[in-house]
């Protein structure tokens, strides 16, 4: 249950519904797009042009043309069809017409329906969807009987989930771009990619530059079966940033050096689907990590004192392994019926010598959100999500404080171009902390919907969008030790604030928000 950059911090190409063109958070559950569920991805409200349309539409043999054929009778749906569905499995269709009463069997009344009307809409709002149409069609020799006609449109099957451009006082420049095609070849087959690459460090020597490079082809679901299979492989080249001199809290380059150390493997993974909402997953990774560290690294205080630095990597080639576990429950079209709906995800990641790793350690993420739509057509998401580490990770599989700021840059692709760190709003010392075991999160996210099916060909929905939120990072027992013992926070409290505009477009959503400046620019 994993994506093109799947374990290696980065993983938001994993979100079913569109993902940001941001630098937002960035691993475990914010992949599964648990933080946050969006209006968009909960489904708004469907204009009132596409609701006017929303009537079935009989075929010219349903019968007579004149008054008489407009009188209200009932009918019984003899049969069901689905036209038009590549990506999307004809059952979920199927399921959403039997949730208003749709099935086999079932009377309805020509040639108007409101149960018609609602699984109409409710198709439209899964976002699957350009297009959705509802015919009768008339079976010869059974007067009373039809077959149910479900035509539908797909939405683009190209994706691009990620665009990686900015700058930094670390890193003069990266950019790059993950692209996911939901329909290779035209067999449902999901093919995904992505790179990212960076200028070489400044201010700092020996260092060089960065980048990586990820492959992802899945079958989400295997025929006739609920079954699914998905592999990755990845090749990384990291130098990345560690602290030898000056206060704590200060991001000068020339206060850095830089660790170097490669990676390169695979992950094999398989999906069961439980139903249209309930997905379990289960991967093996296996990795070789060749670093390169410095001899007896240290840091030297402000006041002079000096104390060595671990870098929490082993030297030279060795392997890291793992399996990992992973549950999504998905309530979107829960949210495009009733207004509201949830979304639960979680994550589980063990690395032992019992699976060939030379690393041994438990990673957990899990967290959940909660949308519901307000009387007046805009959206509200609550939402949580937290992490813990339990053993000794390596230093690109730890929580990184940039990930959990909305205006610091976090990791892409699991790589860090920047030596800033969250803004200490609440003076508690947040802007100290880099790597990490444990924290949490808490957001409220309130949406705006502006329009939609705009006239600007490629545009198809606009939304403002305001959140804010708090969260609390913190390292291991020895590391809160040390911390309490200095008179400091030992879990900091941080703070988060965006508002911006956010554009669905049929390759992906484009966000122009605050953060989004904030952490392309080198502050």
């Amino acid at each position: 249950m994993h994506a093109p950059d799947a374990r290696a911090g980065d993983r938001r190409s994993r979100r079913p519904a569109p993902s940001r063109w941001s630098c937002g958070p960035a691993w475990g559950l914010f992949a599964a797009g648990v933080l946050p569920l969006t209006a968009a991805a909960a489904g708004p409200a469907v204009p009132a042009s596409a609701a006017s349309t929303a009537s079935p539409t009989a075929s010219s043999s349903a019968g007579p043309a004149g008054p008489a054929a407009q009188e209200r009778r009932s009918v019984t749906i003899a049969a069901l069809e689905v036209r038009g569905t590549e990506q999307t499995p004809s059952a979920r269709v199927l399921e959403i017409l039997a949730a208003e009463g749709l099935r086999q069997g079932e009377t309805l009344l020509w040639p108007e329906d409101a149960r018609v009307q609602r699984a109409r809409l409710r198709l439209l709002q899964t976002d699957a969807f350009e297009r959705v149409t509802l015919r009768l069609r008339p079976l010869a020799g059974e007067p009373g009987s039809v077959t149910l006609t479900v035509d539908v449109e797909e939405r683009s099957s190209l994706e691009v989930t990620d665009l990686y451009l900015g700058t930094s006082r670390f890193t003069p420049f990266r950019g790059g771009v993950q692209a996911l095609e939901r329909n290779f070849l035209g067999r449902a087959l999901h093919l995904g990619g992505g790179f990212v690459w960076g200028s070489l460090p400044r201010q700092v020597p020996r260092s060089r530059r960065q980048q990586a490079f990820r492959l992802h082809l899945a079958a989400p679901r295997l025929r006739g079966s609920r079954f699914g299979l998905a592999g990755t492989v990845y090749v990384t080249s990291a130098s990345e940033p560690y602290r030898i001199a000056g206060r704590t809290d200060d991001p000068d380059p020339s206060l850095f050096r830089t660790v170097d150390y490669g990676r390169i493997g695979g992950i094999l993974g398989t999906t069961f689907n439980a139903g249209n909402r309930l997905v379990f997953g289960l991967d093996y990774r296996f990795e070789r990590v060749g670093a390169q560290l410095p001899v007896d690294p240290t840091y030297t205080s402000p006041l002079g004192e000096s104390r060595p630095i671990d870098l929490e990597l082993h030297a030279g080639v060795h392997r890291l392994t793992s399996f990992n576990f992973g549950l999504n429950y998905d309530g979107r079209d829960e949210a495009a019926r009733f207004g509201k709906g949830a979304r639960v995800a979680l994550d589980l990641q063990l690395s032992s010598p019992l699976v060939g790793s030379e690393y041994e350690y438990i990673k957990l993420v899990a967290g959940g959100a909660y949308s519901f739509r307000l009387p007046w057509g805009h959206w509200i998401t609550p939402s949580v999500v937290a992490g813990q580490i339990a053993g000794r990770a390596p230093r690109f599989e730890r929580f990184f404080a940039g990930d959990l700021s909305d205006w610091t840059p976090g990791r892409e692709l699991g790589l860090i171009y920047t030596t800033r760190s969250p803004v200490d709003v609440f003076n508690t010392g947040v802007d100290r902390r880099v790597l990490g075991s444990l924290f949490a999160r808490f957001d409220l996210e309130y949406v705006w919907p502006l329009f939609q099916r705009n006239r600007v060909r490629g545009i198809k929905a606009g939304y403002l969008v305001w959140s804010t939120g708090i969260f609390t990072f913190a390292g291991d027992a020895a590391e809160r030790a040390l911390h309490r013992a200095a008179g400091e926070w030992a879990a900091p409290i941080g703070f988060n604030a965006n508002f911006g505009l956010r554009l669905e477009t049929v390759v992906g959503a484009l966000e122009f928000s605050v953060g989004n400046v904030l952490r392309r620019t080198p502050l």
